[in-house]
């Protein structure tokens, strides 16, 4: 079953600390016009943003080599192996805060490159504050292992067009995947998250 999931932008917001992580300083105290920047971003990034997400639910066995079997495919990953040891199911997620957030970077982008990664690394910190949001839901029924993102750990890319089958993200999001396995828009997320109990 396909749990569709979706939230006002004001209960789910952005981290700055985060945020400011990902534009390269050390700490959120900003310069006044680079304060002034952000808080202009926020603004723009809350008025644009759309969370949603596709939740559903796989079994999980493991073959040689490191395989990992879900219901919709198989994946080689040492990594992804230990992140899911013991579990014998999985939730498999596509989040996204939506294509308005695409469309302002390119906009930003022609005016001012500054702006546009002001604006891009507060996207980035609310799409992760939207995936940890789906944690905490999915985590009031299960205990659950760390979630865990194709691309990372050896898992490789091509586990997404599996994904996208498996959740219809296309159909439920408007998510779709480029040539280059990237997904369109681009601050979204899949992910597995173990079940352990």
């Amino acid at each position: 079953m396909i749990t569709f999931m979706t939230k006002d932008v004001s209960q789910i917001g952005t981290d700055k600390k985060m945020a400011c992580r990902f534009m390269g300083c050390k700490s959120t105290v900003l310069s006044e016009e680079m304060a002034d920047v952000y808080e202009e971003s926020l603004e723009l990034y809350m008025s644009v943003a759309e969370p949603k997400a596709v939740v559903r639910k796989t079994s999980v066995s493991f073959g040689e080599d490191d395989e990992v079997i879900f219901d919709f495919g198989s994946v080689k990953s040492e990594s992804l192996r230990k992140n899911l040891e013991g579990c014998e199911s999985a939730y498999v997620f596509a989040a996204t805060v939506g294509i308005g957030v695409d469309r302002m970077m390119k906009r930003l982008s022609v005016s001012s490159n500054a702006e546009m990664m002001v604006f891009s690394c507060i996207a980035s910190s609310g799409i992760e504050c939207w995936c940890d949001f789906i944690n905490e839901k999915l985590a009031e029924t299960h205990t659950l292992k760390p979630r865990f993102s194709p691309g990372y750990g050896g898992v490789s890319l091509e586990i997404q067009k599996d994904i996208f089958r498996f959740l219809e993200a296309e159909k439920m999001l408007g998510l779709t995947l480029t040539e280059s396995l990237l997904m369109v828009p681009v601050k979204s997320v899949t992910a597995f998250v173990g079940i352990a109990d």
